[in-house]
């Protein structure tokens, strides 16, 4: 789990930070014609980190930190 909570009036927490950087997608993808009927949002906040964000004596891993702000976008078959 990630150590570093945010809290601002824009992002309260991770959860809506998330959620945010996965909506811009799917709005940017709509803006470039795929249907918003095949697209869905989810934000996992600090819950599938790839890797740590902090060594083993606490301190940030700043290369992990960006590698961890990431949106992933599944395509499934049908």
């Amino acid at each position: 789990m990630n150590d570093f909570r945010i809290s601002s009036d824009e992002y309260p927490s991770n959860w809506e930070l998330s959620s945010a950087r996965a909506s811009r997608v799917v709005r940017y993808l709509i803006s470039k014609g795929v249907s918003s009927q095949k697209l869905f949002a989810s934000g996992y906040a600090d819950t599938k980190s790839r890797v740590p964000n902090l060594d083993e004596f606490g301190r940030p891993i700043e290369e992990n930190r960006a590698e961890n702000r990431r949106v992933e976008i599944i395509f499934q078959a049908r």
